[in-house]
Parts: structure tokens; C-alpha cells; sequence
């Protein structure tokens, strides 16, 4: 059996360990929100790019090959904002932290 000064010892580790806890899922939930800003900013900072793709109208096989890979990233690019907002949103609810 622990003694009292083995007991209040161990109290204060636990509650370091809750407070390290805490501060991480702050860090996270802040890191996230970083996140979602970053992704918002590759529309406007790529818009050439993209104008350019999206005015592409498919007359040679370069053409054809950016305009698929634009797609493909598009559809990423929605699913990790879908996501990161999402995360985002479930984290929010936890504000006692």
C-alpha cells in the first residue's frame, strides 16, 4: 500500500499528465485550424494554373493529362477540407478543455 507521500506523488503526476494532455490537444486543435487556412489560400494562390488547365480544351494528350490530374486533386483537395472542417467541428464541441 502507498504511503501518503507516495499517494500525493502520484496525484501530481496524474494531474501533469492531464495538463500535458490538454495542452497537446490545444496545440492540435490549433494546428487544424492552421490547416484549414493553408488549404483555403491554394484556389486563389494556383489561379493561373488552374485558369489555364480549366481553359484547356483537350486537343493533345499534354492537355488531356493536366486536365485529369487537376481533377483528381480537386476531388482530393474538397475531401480534405470536407475533412479538416469536420475535425475541426468535432473538436470545437470539446471547449473544457
Amino acid at each position: 500500500m502507498a504511503t501518503p507521500s507516495e499517494v500525493k506523488s502520484g496525484l501530481d503526476q496524474i494531474s501533469t499528465s492531464i495538463t500535458t494532455a490538454k495542452l497537446k490537444l490545444k496545440a492540435a486543435v490549433l494546428n487544424i485550424s492552421r490547416q484549414k487556412t493553408d488549404l483555403s489560400t491554394i484556389p486563389s494562390d494556383h489561379a493561373d494554373v488552374i485558369a489555364t488547365v480549366d481553359s484547356y480544351t483537350g486537343t493533345d494528350a499534354f492537355e488531356d493529362l493536366c486536365k485529369a490530374e487537376l481533377a483528381r486533386m480537386t476531388t482530393e483537395f474538397q475531401a480534405l477540407v470536407a475533412d479538416v472542417s469536420l475535425a475541426i467541428i468535432d473538436l470545437g464541441k470539446r471547449t473544457e478543455f
